[in-house]
């Protein structure tokens, strides 16, 4: 299995940021975890709080608002142990359980934390029986393929999503021996 690309494998960014502020329809399969900015970070928090005012107002549910918040706070404050804080009452379904795990372990994952892979693996189970098996296959992959990464209780620098799968990549090529051969013998240019 080659490089997987941030396309081929799960699609976010800040498009999923923007379905979750929209209260759009949310895909399990997209990475939620891409680096903002704190001035990023503070715009799109106060835009998610007066949504949330909106949306209670109407009697409607607001757990991918609480979900972006958590977000937003992940970047303001710069500390992941703020991403541990968040309280697991928030998610009502199934669905919502596997959002808020995953984000969880995505968050943690764009700085090489631990326990990254713990909260990947149980928001992958959660959302394994709900989705499409291209989107199941695409998740499983980047999952699998993240596992890669060494996991420190030291922050890292934070990564994007194909950093972070380019990184693992090396490092399972590294370790399976999996290095590249000349097509042809190398010959000395004397004979």
């Amino acid at each position: 299995m080659g490089m997987i690309s941030a396309n081929q494998s799960v699609t976010g960014g800040r498009g999923a940021l923007a379905r979750l502020l929209q209260s759009a329809p949310y895909s399990l399969a997209d990475w939620y975890a891409t680096p903002l900015a704190p001035a990023e970070a503070r715009a799109l928090q106060s835009a998610a709080l007066e949504a949330i005012q909106r949306r209670l107002r109407k009697g409607e549910s607001c757990f991918p608002l609480q979900v972006l918040l958590q977000i937003c706070r992940f970047w303001i404050d710069g500390l992941p142990g703020q991403v541990r804080k968040v309280t697991r009452h928030m998610a009502g379904s199934a669905r919502e359980a596997a959002l808020q795990a995953l984000v969880h372990g995505q968050l943690l994952a764009s700085r090489k934390l631990h326990p990254a892979g713990v909260h990947l693996s149980l928001g992958f189970r959660h959302a394994a029986p709900l989705l499409e098996t291209a989107d199941y296959f695409r998740l499983l992959r980047v999952h699998e393929l993240l596992a890669y990464l060494p996991l420190s209780d030291q922050p890292a620098v934070p990564l994007d999503l194909p950093a972070l799968l380019n990184e693992a990549a090396v490092i399972r090529r590294l370790q399976r021996g999996d290095r590249r051969r000349p097509a042809g013998p190398h010959l000395d240019t004397l004979g």
